[in-house]
């Protein structure tokens, strides 16, 4: 089975659209250490960090697309899996312990009423 090797104009254009999707990134979200700072699992993050995620994603299809070349999608697309990782990743450190890991004796349901003073 013959191998494939990329055209250096598929290479290039692979390059500058991976560069192209680290900006769709960090116009829809936050620089990543702000992310890891906030709340873990924050909403309003995922919901971000997911948008950037779609653009990126039909903006590289639309490009490979045009183009007709399978190496600028997979070089791009291996940019996004990369950036993407990296946020998902960031998102779900706890700030406390800067590690996934929830801090020793917190609760991660919620609270119950107090029960102590009712007769």
């Amino acid at each position: 089975m013959p191998v494939s090797i990329p055209d250096e104009r598929a290479v290039m254009l692979g390059v500058l659209v991976a560069i192209g999707n680290m900006f769709i990134f960090q116009h829809y979200l936050p620089p990543t250490v702000d992310v890891r700072m906030a709340d873990q699992f924050d909403s309003a993050a995922e919901k971000a960090e997911r948008e950037a995620l779609f653009m990126s994603i039909a903006f590289t299809a639309v490009v490979a697309g045009y183009v007709r070349n399978w190496h600028t999608f997979v070089i791009a697309g291996a940019a996004i899996v990369a950036v993407d990782f990296a946020h998902k990743h960031a998102n779900a450190v706890h700030p406390l312990t800067q590690s996934m890991k929830t801090p020793a004796g917190s609760a991660s349901g919620y609270s119950l009423p107090d029960y102590s003073t009712a007769g």
